[in-house]
């Protein structure tokens, strides 16, 4: 019995410890070592079965779910800063990003944190355990881990700011001004001495935590507790799964269509497009669960997807080593060599449309069989019928809308191809286009997700 119970642990242990692997590292002013939005995406990987024991708990999911995008935001912050070439402008964005990104996080992590304590704390209220509150509850396990966290996260906030002050008395001279001594020639200095103590909180912060969910996990009683209600109450309701799929899929989706966008450092892409055919990939396994969906349907697009963007990705890099884009107007080696570069990119570009296609096509089985009638009150009728047809038609629009505008972001892709050695500006408008071709597929997804919750709405 304890062999099978250990075998289906509501609570992912081994999860949980490598997503506080992840988060217990300090920051030196914007850059993260070990990126949270990693550790935020394991946590609620973690927590996935755990969310549906008790509401708080889903308010916890929820708001480490909002965490994913706003680290993720501070990583795209860095690539931006780092690109920059005068160093004052450098410096002073350093300095204005880390306040923002610390305020940000005393503000919406320490609340998730303890959303995630006190639920918690409610379900240890509710069945008998010794692992929330302690032996005969004369200490509460709980209520010390949450009072570190909130110790931890404070200290790493303020200590991964605190260093770039320096910049206020930043100077081209070696002299000092207006009495003041040119604290950011010690930058370095100064963020050692703020990363050690950080690091050492973080440690401590990092043992107490895997302890404390260690002792949750090893509480048969209390996981046994858990494992009934959840498999009594929270199973039978498929809606609950299948909202929450959707809403991963979208999630994986639109991270793989944000790794499509060049952005460029120094003329390389620092965005390479196979990343985002490993992330439709993702889509479509994930998606496969809800949909039927064979897998021959959509991992030919997305291997041929993989393989013709990383050989383009590959080609790139090796010209840019070599060559420049004034080099092409030059150099007859340098102007074969891109035009080998520029017709793997059009393949790829190809290929792209393709897995684009896969993905009208896996999300029209989803728009059929998860939306439409409110389950439960279903009414046979050619009325009825016609109005959920006409659901359908407007969900599988918004996606047709997509895939055209899809055609002019593809096309504006090989424009800038072509016409980048001549025209500057032309990254520029592929930004603006990716921007409102991604817009267009976070309206269609948003649709069919607001369309799946409605139809599971009494479960």
């Amino acid at each position: 019995m304890v062999k099978a119970m250990k075998e289906r642990r509501i609570i992912s242990l081994p999860l949980i410890v490598v997503a506080l692997l992840f988060l217990f590292n300090p920051n030196i002013a914007i850059i993260d070592p070990l990126p949270d939005f990693i550790g935020y995406i394991i946590l609620c990987a973690a927590m996935s079965r755990l969310v549906d024991i008790h509401e708080r708990l889903g308010e916890a999911y929820s708001a480490f779910k909002k965490m994913i995008f706003i680290d993720g935001a501070k990583f795209l912050i860095m690539l931006w800063v780092f690109a920059m070439t005068v160093p004052n402008e450098k410096t002073s964005s350093i300095m204005l990003w880390s306040f923002v990104f610390a305020v940000i996080e005393i503000i919406f992590l320490i609340p998730a944190y303890l959303k995630l304590f006190d639920g918690i704390t409610q379900i240890g209220y509710l069945y008998e355990n010794t692992s929330v509150f302690g032996v005969n509850k004369r200490i509460s396990y709980t209520g010390v881990i949450r009072a570190l966290t909130v110790a931890f996260i404070s200290v790493r906030a303020t200590l991964s700011f605190l260093p770039e002050l320096a910049d206020l008395t930043n100077t081209s001279y070696d002299e000092t001004v207006g009495g003041l001594i040119n604290l950011y020639r010690y930058i370095g200095l100064l963020r050692v001495m703020a990363f050690i103590p950080v690091l050492v909180i973080g440690v401590i912060w990092l043992c107490f935590a895997i302890k404390y969910f260690t002792r949750i996990c090893n509480d048969n009683s209390f996981q046994m507790a858990l494992e009934n209600k959840y498999e009594t109450e929270i199973r039978p309701k498929n809606g609950i799964f299948i909202r929450r799929g959707f809403s991963t899929v979208t999630l994986l989706a639109m991270i793989a269509l944000c790794f499509t966008v060049d952005i460029r450092l120094e003329d390389v892409n620092i965005f390479p497009d196979f990343m985002a055919a490993v992330f439709f990939a993702l889509t479509f396994v994930y998606m496969s669960k809800y949909n039927g969906q064979k897998k021959m349907s959509y991992l030919p697009a997305t291997i041929m997807y993989f393989l013709t963007s990383l050989t383009a990705a590959v080609l790139e890099y090796i010209f840019f080593e070599k060559y420049y884009y004034g080099a092409i107007l030059k150099s007859d080696e340098a102007r074969i060599f891109y035009i080998i570069f520029v017709i793997f990119d059009i393949i790829k570009s190809g290929m792209f449309i393709w897995v684009l296609l896969t993905l009208y096509s896996s999300l029209s089985k989803i728009i059929s069989q998860h939306t439409g009638f409110v389950l439960g009150m279903q009414h046979e009728g050619s009325t009825e019928n016609k109005l959920v047809n006409g659901v359908h038609k407007d969900l599988k629009g918004n996606i047709s809308r997509a895939l055209i505008f899809a055609a002019v972001y593809i096309t504006s892709d090989i424009c800038f191809d072509i016409l980048a050695p001549k025209v500057k500006f032309m990254g520029f408008i592929n930004i603006i286009v990716a921007v409102v071709f991604i817009g267009f597929f976070i309206k269609a997804f948003s649709e069919i997700q607001n369309a799946i919750n409605t139809k599971y709405m009494l479960e």
